[in-house]
């Protein structure tokens, strides 16, 4: 077997590994490399659209491999036509540094999944403003095609000839699939995403694990301890482990955060609660969600949040009318006018945001100045021009339940967040657990998986090891 990192070695995030034996070729994850992208790219300056797979192969984004890339962007930068050379992608979760650069696949290669990955990235497409976000369906780009009056036209999503539904193969927890040379089962795991899972690989050279982002902490950390007891079982040749925080000794508790949260709720007494988060850690909004519960207020998620919990349906631990939808003012806001048609209110917003907008439980920036003792409310840095709506009071909260900012963009986000907090004169209070294990909790598990060789991955420290 042939194990090749592609992406993730020596930096956190961008994880690409494929995995080789007798002529099959797996990929285990097609994420963006932060790191990598941050040296040369930033919000406002892109790789081209116009310049296809070029920018991202200039500059180390993507690996120049055959037969996994678009027909149609290849096509676009004169390239021949390549013939598939990979059986199938293995998704451990949809954050961008492990799914991200599904968009560039080819459309015929089968990306095996859980089941609340396809819906995130089902959602991530459907409401995103990423143009690399065709995870689920893709349409030709940088084609035309003949119109009615003879002449070439541009091709749209409109042009459904055009459109291509990826093959998304759902797995169920513990499920073996057979590709090729290679049994592949999904083992599940606890991380700050919902659908999480690490991989094991069987075959007649030997067996490989792959943990994909784990931690031993959350509120499904059985799921992760039950990995570590398949992992061993399979006896593995290899093991490639995340090491995120390899470095770090520091143990976290989701119920901890929980505990924090909730108290931070009940000092505020009558005054209104943002709370920062990650919108898609299910663990995290469940968390928020139960602490506002615990002090008699009303959790109020935002309308990207509200279409997530509604898709995840079942998948999520409680429904979306047991919380308060935010419908912010958009466009011309028109949604706090009265006497509007509601068909021109419906205009102020994108076309899966319209079920929502006149839900029995929707609320406007109106109810939460009269009422600011009910709620808790998700909010994030995107978000913080709603603040002059709301207008709340002084003795207001925010709490950030996120990471530390960790690149320079970053810390300018959090120091223009801070001078909106302060001149709203609102406090900021700390609570967050991380998505990955401790340094201690890593080794332990390496210790009794027990792999004859160790790869590390997602790491900027492989060295500890």
């Amino acid at each position: 077997m042939n194990i090749t990192v592609l992406g993730g070695h020596k930096e956190i995030g961008g994880n690409k590994i494929l995995v080789e034996h007798k002529g099959t070729k797996i990929l285990l994850d097609f994420g963006m490399s932060f790191s990598q992208a941050g040296k040369y790219f930033s919000e406002f300056l892109q790789p081209r659209k116009c310049a296809s797979l070029t920018d991202f192969f200039e500059f180390g984004l993507l690996p120049r491999i055959k037969g996994i890339y678009r027909e149609d962007y290849l096509r676009h930068m004169n390239m021949a036509k390549e013939e598939k050379d990979v059986d199938g992608v293995f998704i451990s979760h949809a954050h961008a540094d492990h799914a991200q650069y599904i968009h560039f696949l080819r459309f015929d290669i089968p990306i095996y999944c859980t089941r609340a990955t396809e819906v995130i990235l089902r959602v991530l497409e459907e409401t995103g403003s990423n143009t690399l976000s065709e995870f689920i369906t893709a349409c030709e780009a940088f084609t035309f095609y003949t119109n009615r009056k003879g002449t070439l036209s541009r091709v749209t999503r409109k042009n459904t000839d055009f459109v291509h539904v990826r093959d998304i193969e759902v797995m169920e927890a513990y499920q073996r699939v057979k590709v090729g040379s290679l049994e592949v089962e999904l083992v599940p795991v606890d991380h700050s995403l919902p659908g999480a899972c690490g991989y094991i690989i069987y075959s007649d050279a030997g067996n490989l694990v792959y943990t994909g982002d784990i931690r031993f902490h959350g509120s499904n950390q059985e799921l992760s301890k039950e990995f570590v007891k398949r992992a061993k079982a399979a006896e593995p040749r290899w093991l490639l482990s995340e090491g995120t925080r390899i470095d770090s000794k520091e143990r976290d508790s989701e119920e901890g955060v929980k505990r924090k949260i909730a108290e931070f709720i009940a000092e505020s007494k009558s005054q209104l609660v943002f709370v920062e988060h990650p919108i898609r850690d299910l663990d995290r909004v469940t968390s928020i969600f139960e602490a506002a519960k615990e002090n008699n207020r009303h959790f109020v998620v935002n309308l990207k949040l509200a279409y997530l919990i509604n898709e995840l349906d079942d998948l999520c631990p409680f429904a979306l009318d047991e919380v308060k939808i935010l419908v912010p003012r958009k466009s011309w806001g028109l949604i706090d006018k009265e006497g509007i048609d509601s068909r021109l209110v419906e205009q102020d917003y994108s076309v899966w945001e319209r079920g929502f907008i006149n839900r029995a439980n929707c609320i406007t920036y109106r109810e939460l100045r009269r009422n600011p003792a009910k709620y808790v409310v998700s909010m994030s840095l995107w978000e913080l021009n709603q603040l002059t709506d709301i207008k709340p009071s002084s003795d207001a909260i925010w709490i950030k339940s996120s990471c530390e900012p960790f690149c320079d963009e970053m810390e300018l986000d959090e120091e223009r967040k801070r001078n909106w907090l302060d001149h709203f004169k609102i406090k900021e209070y700390f609570a967050h657990a991380s998505g990955h294990a401790s340094g201690d909790e890593i080794r332990a598990m390496i210790k009794e998986i027990n792999p004859e060789e160790l790869i590390p991955i997602h790491t900027e420290h492989p060295e500890l090891f």
